[in-house]
């Protein structure tokens, strides 16, 4: 029952991290690039939409740097002492956010986006504390329920929002409402964390100059390169994030422009496109995966992504984009859950983390830089991002197609 509850609560970690970064895009959307904003508002658009993809990418670009070294430090002091710090950052970033809002305080924004990316690593040390409770029998269903849990997030977090911001519900319901939730969601979970859970991994009770190395995630993206099959799988999989970033986290102001959507639909339809996660990782791609190869599925999930983009871009039909929404989440979590296996299939067991870690490192980098040139391109057209993450998932196609499946796997 003790271990039973210390999974729950770690689950309850995924889940929040996961919500986190959902909800916060339906609600930094409205406030910056509405036709009424609530912040910045004496300023000219393209300099809120500069400021929309900055505070975004600024979160995964701390995280690329912060991540690894909280990985470290689990291994190294225990997990219980690092996920109390992440959580302590969840809370305070966005505490500040909400603060950030309420004050029309762009500093204090981008003061909660560095907290956040820099405590963002909680979610990768509670799946590695989840496995240290797991045994060979388990290991991959609790797995599975990691990856279930964080995509739940991407459901719960912007159906949170859409019913908190809703002032026709309660009156005083705002867009820091949501934020204050998550905030105290994040007091529960750290609560539940401080009573339940011990560290079943031995720590060695130090921190050494390795645990503070913050050009980790950058040193793993080069070591990857070096890696023939590696090196062609990072260029797929950045492609193919870049695509995917410029859709979902420019989606919303897609939307409030040619939709005229409001915030409560705005993340009505990301919640929306987290069913869509679900039902890959749930039912397509265990399926896909008993009579198809992972390069097969990772084409299929491409071109159909592809497909959807362009459909999402010329559309006019308010209708026609809602019915995209679930199937372009599936899409792309196909393309995504095999991507990860062709990583993991590249090396041999002993490599295994290394070859995952260039797949948290790429996400990181990916995700900080595209909203900030979505957020520039965005002064050219509203629908200039969608564009990018068709031509972004068109080359990662192409690079796919010349992967061979004869190239040299590591066993090192």
């Amino acid at each position: 029952m003790s271990r039973r509850v210390s999974l729950a609560t770690l689950f309850s970690i995924i889940l929040i991290d996961s919500i986190g970064y959902a909800i916060i895009v339906p609600v930094l959307a409205p406030i910056l690039l509405s036709d009424s904003p609530k912040m910045m508002a004496s300023s000219s658009s393209e300099m809120r939409y500069l400021m929309y993809g900055f505070a975004l990418g600024l979160y995964d670009l701390v995280m690329l740097y912060a991540a690894p070294m909280l990985g470290e430090m689990s291994d190294q002091i225990g997990r219980k002492k690092v996920l109390v710090l992440t959580m302590l950052g969840v809370i305070g970033s966005y505490f500040l956010l909400a603060v950030s809002t309420t004050y029309g305080l762009v500093s204090v924004l981008l003061l909660a986006r560095i907290i956040g990316g820099a405590t963002a690593g909680g979610q990768a040390v509670a799946q590695a504390a989840v496995v240290d409770l797991s045994n060979a029998k388990n290991k991959a269903v609790l797995l599975s329920l990691c990856l279930l849990a964080s995509s739940g997030g991407f459901i719960a977090g912007p159906a949170l929002g859409a019913v908190l911001m809703n002032s026709k519900l309660v009156p005083w319901f705002d867009y820091t409402i949501p934020l204050y939730a998550t905030a105290l969601l994040g007091v529960i979970s750290l609560l539940l964390l401080m009573a339940s859970y011990k560290n079943e991994r031995p720590a060695t009770g130090r921190i050494t100059r390795k645990t503070l190395d913050l050009g980790a995630g950058v040193r793993c993206l080069v070591d990857g390169w070096h890696h023939p099959r590696i090196r062609k799988l990072a260029i797929i999989f950045t492609l193919h994030q870049i695509a995917w970033g410029a859709y979902f986290l420019f989606m919303p102001s897609f939307l409030l422009k040619r939709f005229d959507f409001n915030e409560t639909q705005i993340a009505v339809f990301l919640s929306v496109l987290g069913i869509g996660y679900c039902v890959a990782y749930g039912v397509v791609n265990p399926l896909l995966a008993r009579w198809l190869s992972s390069k097969t599925m990772t084409a299929i999930g491409i071109w159909s992504t592809l497909a959807l983009l362009v459909a999402s871009f010329f559309t006019r039909d308010v209708e026609l984009i809602w019915w995209i929404a679930i199937p372009i989440g599936t899409t792309v979590s196909v393309a995504y859950g095999a991507l990860i296996t062709m990583f993991s299939d590249s090396v041999g067991e002993a490599k295994q983390g290394w070859a995952l870690g260039i797949t948290i490192s790429v996400t990181a980098l990916a995700m900080g830089v595209v909203p900030v040139v979505s957020g520039i391109i965005s002064s050219l057209h509203y629908s200039a991002p969608i564009v990018l993450g068709a031509v972004s998932m068109v080359a990662s196609g192409i690079v796919l197609m010349t992967l061979r499946d004869t190239e040299p796997v590591s066993r090192a």
